[in-house]
């Protein structure tokens, strides 16, 4: 089940995504950078979404072995 809910928020944050970026040329310069700020954050979390949808507990392993690095 939980692959099934990661993969269906990834899905529905992309539906949102794809289009933001793919119409970014009709767009004044501060208005850009501004939405590309914006959906930094659930561009991140997407693709965490699609990294626990595809090895559940990936996400998980990869902060914890980043946390004994420091």
């Amino acid at each position: 089940m939980p692959r099934v809910a990661n993969a269906a928020l990834a899905a529905v944050l992309l539906l949102f995504l794809v289009p933001l970026f793919t119409h970014l040329d009709d767009v004044a310069t501060s208005a850009r950078v501004m939405l590309v700020l914006v959906a930094l954050p659930f561009l991140v979390i997407t693709v965490l979404c699609l990294m626990a949808a595809v090895r559940p507990g990936s996400v998980g392993r990869t902060f914890r072995r980043l946390a004994r690095r420091r």
